[in-house]
């Protein structure tokens, strides 16, 4: 007899989805197959074609709702096999998705500790407040005890970091494919239908009104180049100052040849560690998307080479949480 029936997958969908995702993209899907195993997939029209060509970020982001639903059913006493399958390339199966993971219920499961954090993990992406001496020292010591978190605190580091990830982010935003990609994914006016479904609003992205209009203008139509040609692009672009006031720059890195899936997966349980430790933090994955910038991290801090930087980030104390997080509806994860 099967564990999971139609209801039970439902919540277990929803909960999974709290994992984070590229831009908010929320590409994990769920199946329940006839043989009572979940399949999740990857929706390919929310593969970022320009920001993420190869579609690792999609695998890890799939990756990571895999942990998350795995989280989810033990938390209801059930066990499961996890077989990856972002390797296979199918997309037959399921029509319109690659297939990333089957995870088959062997009997009972054991409540995750982590799992109770993730309704207060989220991205702060505005100034941190200073964390104090003590949670620093415990970050660091947990990262210490870990293979794939490489911890920065020292001011130089943070300071080399902040300039590193505004001259990288410029190399982006110069491509005009990518900026209209990320207008894409940026939800500007509170009036649409998917302003709390997906993507990124103007809550997530801490803008204001005027602030919002005006980056949708800037960054979708020709006036970036615009700007950028008298100088004013980087400016317009800075996070420095944000960077800046992070406490804690963390670097995740694994195996370079890992699975995204199985990357995702740790990427989800290292986050929820930060949250468990009371960090709020704020990816700056255009260090990790650029291999010279990636490579030049990888050197600067002493990560083996055999690894792959896979996100750089600021993290700090959050003035505040978030009343809401977009997310799709039940109906919108399941196939």
């Amino acid at each position: 007899m099967s564990f999971i029936n139609a209801a039970t997958l439902a919540n277990l969908a929803c909960e999974a989805n709290r994992a984070p995702s590229v831009h908010n993209t929320q590409p994990a899907r769920w199946h329940l197959d006839q043989d009572g195993s979940i399949l999740i997939s990857c929706d390919l029209a929310r593969i970022l074609a320009t920001g993420d060509p190869l579609a690792r970020d999609a695998g890890l982001s799939c990756g990571a709702a895999v942990e998350g639903t795995v989280m989810a059913m033990a938390r209801r006493g059930i066990g499961c096999d996890v077989e990856d399958l972002w390797a296979l390339q199918n997309t037959a199966v399921l029509p319109g998705h690659r297939l990333a993971a089957r995870l088959t219920p062997n009997g009972p499961g054991f409540e995750d500790d982590l799992e109770r954090f993730a309704d207060n993990r989220f991205t702060w992406r505005d100034r941190f407040l200073p964390a104090d001496p003590q949670a620093q020292r415990l970050l660091a010591d947990w990262a210490g005890a870990t293979s794939d978190v490489t911890v920065v605190q020292s001011r130089d580091g943070i300071d080399w970091l902040a300039r590193q990830n505004d001259e990288t982010s410029m190399v982006f935003f110069r491509n005009r494919a990518f900026r209209e990609e990320l207008v894409g994914w940026m939800r500007l006016d509170p009036s649409r239908a998917d302003y709390w479904s997906d993507g990124m609003n103007r809550e997530a992205m801490r803008m204001g009104a005027l602030t919002a209009r005006a980056a949708g203008l800037l960054l979708g139509t020709s006036l970036f180049e615009a700007a950028d040609s008298v100088g004013l692009g980087k400016a317009l672009t800075a996070e420095t100052g944000k960077t800046l006031s992070a406490s804690t720059i963390v670097l995740f890195h694994r195996p370079a040849t890992e699975s995204p899936v199985v990357t995702g997966r740790a990427f989800y349980r290292f986050w929820l560690n930060l949250t468990r430790l009371g960090f709020a933090a704020w990816p700056m994955a255009a260090l990790a998307d650029h291999p010279e910038s990636a490579a030049a991290i990888t050197h600067r801090f002493g990560i083996d080479p055999d690894r792959r930087l896979v996100n750089v980030l600021r993290c700090g104390f959050a003035p505040q949480q978030p009343v809401r997080k977009a997310r799709l509806a039940p109906g919108d994860l399941l196939i």
